[in-house]
């Protein structure tokens, strides 16, 4: 969760220099799937929703989801997804009786203490959107977060910064594109073992209309400390067989005293059964299966700090082969198409499909015979 007051809300921003390594997993949000809320969320990222009365402790499910008209994207991925809050979710009431919509979508990291970060991200709301009119008490907000974690899962320092205050427009999703918050540069501070970077929702109520809002294309920029590990060659994409072997290896110029810890979808590997190498430069993924599809990267870690590969891709590409009987005759008839495994003593035929001649030649095709089994077959005419 996120400790978020309205002090740290209204910390200014500045100017930002260049970072060389975004840390995020599915900063775009475009791999989906069923995680904490009903509906399909973005892979990788927590999504923490509860209301004030209803839900305090947390566990409300809907509120918000990965949506394909809230996309911000280049023109060579315009079939992606943004993520949709739903502030009309929550309710607003007499004192005591508000039940208050709060939903944080945050994504988790392990880093070392005087790491730099910079977030930013594409953000927008819609004209009612109760943000924009923050009158009530609690006072409804929205926010970029950058926050450093012990080991131990304390907050340590919590930078948050509002989104209105930054320029939020309110045109709705066609106007996210127009507008990137970025948060100043801030620092992890001693004992920090994980950043955790993202956008809050607080204290949201339903209004009239067009009222929610809008996040898409995070980037979570880290500047290592002095004496990191630099990562010098990238983890190549993979492409193998069905049960084939996947090798995947990062290069550094500082390796002495490195570790290495590879990941898959952002969760730390162990080795055993398919993963060997999963502490070192070059990991290995045989036999692989389509369980091991996805996409990997290292954190290469030594005494002064760490930093993450780019992230690589597992494709499994396979060929099938099926047998094809072409009928040619009369259209309008139809033919039963059988097959055997054997023709002697006696053919033991099966009927595989019955078919109506469309067109003077027709053809079926066997999908239940892949590789190289052995069938027969013959068509029958049945009127």
């Amino acid at each position: 969760m996120f400790a978020l007051s309205a002090s740290l809300a209204l910390m200014a921003w500045g100017t930002v220099g260049a970072y060389a390594n975004d840390i995020l997993f599915n900063g775009t949000l475009d791999i989906i799937g069923i995680t904490s809320q009903v509906n399909p969320c973005p892979v990788g990222w927590n999504i923490d929703a509860y209301k004030s009365i209803s839900n305090p402790a947390g566990g409300f499910t809907d509120g918000g989801d990965s949506e394909p008209w809230c996309n911000v994207s280049p023109p060579s991925d315009p079939a992606g997804y943004g993520f949709f809050f739903k502030p009309f979710q929550g309710t607003w009431g007499p004192p005591g009786l508000d039940d208050l919509l709060t939903v944080h979508v945050y994504q988790d990291n392990p880093t070392t203490p005087n790491t730099s970060f910079t977030l930013s991200f594409n953000a927008a709301g819609e004209a009612n959107f109760c943000a924009f009119c923050p009158t009530n008490s609690p006072a409804p907000g929205v926010y970029g977060v950058i926050v450093f974690v012990n080991s131990s899962g304390t907050i340590i320092s919590s930078n948050a910064y509002n989104l209105v205050t930054a320029g939020l427009p309110n045109g709705g999703p066609g106007s996210m594109s127009g507008f990137t918050f970025t948060s100043p540069s801030v620092t992890a501070p001693a004992g920090t073992t994980s950043v955790r970077a993202g956008a809050s929702l607080v204290n949201a109520y339903g209004t009239t209309g067009g009222q929610s809002f809008f996040v898409d294309n995070f980037l979570l920029d880290a500047t290592p400390a002095a004496g990191s590990p630099v990562v010098t060659n990238q983890p190549a994409g993979a492409v193998v067989s069905p049960g084939g072997t996947a090798h995947f290896t990062v290069g550094v110029a500082n390796p002495t005293g490195a570790t290495y810890q590879w990941q898959l979808y952002n969760t730390n590997l162990s080795n055993g059964g398919e993963f060997s190498g999963v502490t070192t430069a070059t990991l290995t993924v045989s036999p692989a299966s389509a369980a091991d599809v996805g996409h990997y990267r290292v954190l290469v870690s030594n005494g002064s700090g760490a930093s993450y590969s780019a992230s690589a891709p597992l494709a499994l590409q396979g060929l099938n082969f099926f047998p094809v009987v072409s009928l040619t005759g009369k259209a309008g008839d139809t033919y039963r198409v059988d097959y055997a495994t054997t023709l002697t003593p006696t053919p033991d035929w099966t009927p595989l499909s019955t078919n109506r001649m469309t067109s003077a030649t027709l053809q079926i095709i066997d999908t239940g015979s892949p590789g190289s089994n052995k069938r027969f077959y013959r068509s029958v005419f049945l009127y």
